[in-house]
């Protein structure tokens, strides 16, 4: 039985930042890493923008190659291998390689197996032409059959940030589109301000939106599929992409003492140690604590598996310090020529956690009014309204409207009360920002006085 100092299973953002790192500090220390599919490395968030051929190449999308880590970094790497079961009491893990399994032994284990999509329970999502779009395989698979089918028609069951990316992609494409949403808007997770301004821009784009809307079955007629909606009617379409969520990829260290929520990701601390030693998470297979309700949350994001995998990797090598404290929850998403972000609490959120909240929003010039380049941003900001600490923030604009959400996000991260954040020694100079910057002009807002 081969013996690793550290074994990492998965292979992709967080796993990898794992083994990096260790590898930064200890040169002599084994390590192996271990993933299921036959790509490691690689940037998830670019798929929509390869399908859509704005990137030719998917090797673009893969960060560092297999064979650096093994040549450069002394990384062994083992893909299309997939772990059957881990022995927390004999350190060992059972891994399939190719169909046969072989036994690892680890001093130091990382679990970064990331998430996997939610299939639905309806009927016919495993027909041919339809798709999930969460790995590399995935996006090669469907811009092979855009490319070898040429197909008119695409519905996207699913109307969350993957669903507006793609209604996006195929328009790009000449593909007409179609989203099928269950809830009662697009992006449930932004305010409704946002979100219907969201709706208008795809329909501006000929987005075909059905929401409250609930998929009963799919059917297939030689090459055409249709999706049967609960209630009655149905789309025609050539093929299916569906992006409704994911679940953690978790389902081998069941029953096995491991801590695990209801929902299957591992409960980690801040040096994303589990309950049994020398064992560590990171990615989308785990929680991470919100900073604002100090809670374990599970909110699968690159961002924040890259930092969990940082300090599983540093904590394994023997960086006993090194912590990642938690997340405000901050999105970004391009919708056509929106750009739109989220990050921390709106109302829903804060009545949900229990937080007293206020807000405000404003509308205002992205850099100075008089500039022929100006255009307008729409902000909405909300507080604690017991602590008047900032608890949330939302942009939207189609220019310089993504990136200003960092300010909220520092602002809420570093616990900041909304009469400071008013007057914030934010930068200015015409061709950048206003001398009061929209964000600032939402919280002079939202005071009392």
């Amino acid at each position: 039985m081969k013996h690793y100092d550290l074994l990492v299973i998965g292979g992709v953002a967080a796993g990898m930042s794992a083994a990096s790192q260790a590898r930064r500090v200890d040169k002599n220390m084994s390590i192996g890493v271990f993933e299921k599919s036959e790509y490691v490395s690689y940037a998830a968030c670019g798929m929509p923008y390869f399908i859509g051929e704005h990137i030719d190449d998917y090797t673009k999308l893969i960060a560092i190659d297999k064979d650096d880590f093994i040549k450069k970094r002394g990384i062994d790497i083992v893909t299309l291998a997939e772990v059957e079961h881990v022995d927390f009491s004999l350190k060992k893990v059972i891994i399939n390689i190719g169909g046969s399994t072989s036994e690892y032994g680890y001093d130091k284990l990382v679990i970064a197996t990331g998430a996997r999509p939610f299939y639905p329970s309806f009927a016919g999502i495993d027909l041919p032409g339809v798709f999930m779009l969460r790995n590399l395989n995935d996006g090669l698979r469907i811009r092979e059959f855009i490319q070898k089918n040429f197909p008119r028609s695409g519905v996207i069951i699913g109307g969350g940030f993957i669903g507006l990316e793609m209604a996006e992609t195929l328009r790009e494409l000449g593909i007409s589109c179609t989203i099928v949403e269950r809830m009662d808007s697009v992006a449930m997770t932004m305010d409704p301000e946002i979100s219907e301004k969201i709706t208008l821009k795809l329909k501006e784009f000929d987005v075909d939106i059905r929401t409250g809307a609930e998929v009963e079955k799919i059917t297939a007629v030689e090459n055409r599929l249709t999706v049967a909606l609960k209630g009655g009617g149905g789309i025609e379409t050539d093929f299916i992409i569906a992006s409704v969520g994911v679940v953690p990829n978790t389902a081998f260290v069941k029953d096995t003492g491991l801590g695990m929520t209801d929902r299957g990701a591992i409960v980690i601390n801040e040096k994303s140690e589990t309950n049994i030693p020398g064992v560590y998470a990171a990615g989308d297979c785990a929680t991470v604590k919100h900073l604002i309700t100090g809670k374990d949350t599970y909110m699968p994001m690159g961002t924040t598996a890259n930092k969990q995998g940082r300090v599983a990797g540093l904590q394994a090598a023997g960086v006993s310090d090194e912590v990642f404290r938690g997340i405000v929850g901050t999105q970004l998403v391009k919708v056509f020529d929106l750009e739109v972000a989220k990050t921390g609490f709106n109302e829903h959120d804060a009545e949900q956690a229990g937080i007293p909240v206020e807000s405000a929003s404003a509308t205002w010039h992205d850099i100075a009014g008089y500039c022929p380049a100006a255009e307008n941003i729409f902000v909405k900001l909300f507080i604690n309204k017991d602590t008047r600490e900032l608890i949330g923030g939302q942009t939207l604009g189609r220019q310089n409207a993504a990136q200003r959400i960092n300010v909220v996000a520092a602002a809420i991260t570093s616990r900041m009360k909304l009469e400071d954040f008013a007057y914030l020694d934010l930068g200015y100079a015409p061709p950048f920002a206003p001398v009061w910057d929209a964000l600032l002009v939402a919280a002079q807002k939202l005071i009392r006085r």
